[in-house]
């Protein structure tokens, strides 16, 4: 079956997102095209739309490579999403229809059955599941500057990749965290909607930089 360039874009994208493609590794449209079978035209194409997601740096005369995050990368957009996420769901507690929570609770439902399954890609849908709870919260807080401006953090590779480098306590954990900010939403409790979210976050944020820090340039300049 010949692949198209959405199909090429989308394994080049999970590759990139799972690590197997490391920071900085150079992805020649030679070796792409030999490796996935495809001639240069799908390839060039799907290299072109990684770079506008951000997930590859096209360097002129070079060509392109994947994009590498530093430790104040990730730091900066953990810290903004727990400040902005946390808000977002004491606003949804507040503000949220029967609709937003029943939808929330499904999508919790969801993903416990993705992780009991385990489904082959199963990582790809929980990553999806997981963005769409998310951006739900968003959506709920009735709030569509702070919507828009969570949206862009939550689709960022390092919030979208996390669920690649997850092991299982990780992600039982983060279904746990779901499960207990979807009740304090649906009962209306923002403080302990905000307090639930802040510590989702940062919890994430610990785990994340256990698995991925190996990979990531730690750009931060030494104490003293």
């Amino acid at each position: 079956m010949t692949k198209s360039v959405a199909d090429v874009y989308r394994i080049v994208r999970g590759r990139i997102m799972s690590g197997h493609y490391r920071p900085g590794s150079h992805l020649t449209e030679a070796e792409l095209s030999a490796e996935l079978e495809v001639s240069r035209t799908p390839v060039r194409a799907a290299l072109r739309k990684l770079g506008e997601d951000g997930l590859v740096t096209v360097v002129p005369n070079r060509g392109a490579f994947v994009a590498e995050w530093t430790r104040s990368d990730i730091d900066e957009v953990y810290q903004l999403r727990s400040l902005l996420e946390s808000r977002a769901a004491a606003l949804a507690a507040e503000r949220r229809s029967e609709e937003n929570v029943r939808d929330l609770a499904g999508l919790t439902e969801e993903m416990g059955q993705l992780v009991q399954e385990r489904r082959s890609g199963y990582r790809d849908e929980l990553m999806r599941n997981n963005r769409d709870f998310h951006l739900l919260i968003l959506e709920s807080a009735r709030s569509p500057r702070l919507f828009s401006i969570g949206r862009a953090l939550a689709d960022s590779s390092v919030a979208l990749g996390t669920w690649y480098h997850y092991n299982n306590d990780d992600i039982a954990r983060s279904l746990s965290h779901h499960r207990e900010i979807v009740n304090a939403i649906g009962l209306g409790s923002v403080e302990v909607a905000r307090a639930l979210m802040m510590a989702h976050m940062e919890t994430a944020h610990e785990a994340f930089m256990r698995r991925f820090l190996p990979a990531a340039r730690n750009d931060h300049p030494p104490d003293g």
